[in-house]
């Protein structure tokens, strides 16, 4: 039985990128971000284009290196890519040769513990709603299942930290929705560390518990929004236009409230 994961505290001081362009000049992406993210939050990052969302995940992921300060788990030092913080992106990134379950397996197998955990793969399967679909192959899958095999594939190593950047992107509205549903539905049984990267505002209001505003580049934090919104949120709720309002000011695009 899946059980819940033990959640990562996440610390981030004076972190700023700056990356090297093709003339050997310098664009900085990211200015100094100090950020708190408590172990079981979720936290939607917002901002327009370019403004360094993705780099700010990517940082967190261990992918790239910060060009100044600090980022932490728990205390310990990001070094570099780890199991203990997931990612996903919104291309689900599946291997087209392999079947769902043995895609949602690739962590384990990398990591020596597949044939000691094949139940666990099972389990995240039935988790977000694949189980009838282990044998199939991402072609035969809609984008919305792509995406859920995805998400299987990144919480089957039981991170402490999950990193969504922008995974219900390319999917229709309605699928959107659902998959947004999926999303909390898991979060509420595992209570792993989220944090959200995405365009749209409602998505942000409609998931997390704080909402981090960045303003355009080089990226900085403008605000951080709590949402006290009880659950289940209804999008047509006055509280919840009332935020989004407040947002969409925040943003330079529309009047406060």
């Amino acid at each position: 039985m899946v059980t819940a994961a033990t959640a990562g505290k996440l610390t981030l001081r004076q972190v700023g990128k700056i990356y090297a362009d093709y003339q050997g000049g310098a664009i900085n992406a990211l200015e100094p971000v100090d950020l708190d993210v408590a172990p079981g939050e979720f936290v939607a990052i917002i901002g327009p284009s370019g403004c360094g969302k993705s780099t700010l995940l990517r940082l967190i992921a261990g992918l790239e290196k910060p060009s100044a300060g600090t980022l932490q788990v728990d205390g310990a030092p990001i070094a570099g890519p780890d199991y203990t913080r997931g990612l996903v992106f919104q291309d689900p990134m599946l291997f087209p040769w392999k079947n769902i379950w043995h895609n949602v397996a690739t962590g384990l197998e990398a990591r020596g513990l597949l044939a000691g955990q094949k139940d666990e793969v099972d389990q995240f399967l039935a988790l977000v709603g694949l189980a009838d679909f282990a044998g199939v192959f991402p072609h035969q899958l809609s984008g919305g299942m792509a995406q859920r095999a995805a998400l299987a594939r990144a919480l089957v190593n039981h991170p402490k930290i999950l990193l969504l950047d922008e995974p219900l992107g390319a999917l229709d509205a309605l699928t959107r929705m659902t998959m947004q549903d999926e999303i909390l539905s898991i979060w509420a049984q595992r209570r792993t560390t989220m944090l959200f990267v995405t365009h749209d505002i409602d998505e942000a209001l409609y998931l997390s518990q704080r909402i981090v505003i960045m303003s355009e580049r080089p990226g900085r934090i403008k605000d951080i929004m709590a949402i006290d919104i009880p659950r289940p949120r209804r999008r047509n709720a006055p509280d919840f236009f009332a935020y989004r309002s407040r947002l969409l000011a925040l943003l330079g695009v529309g009047e406060q409230a």
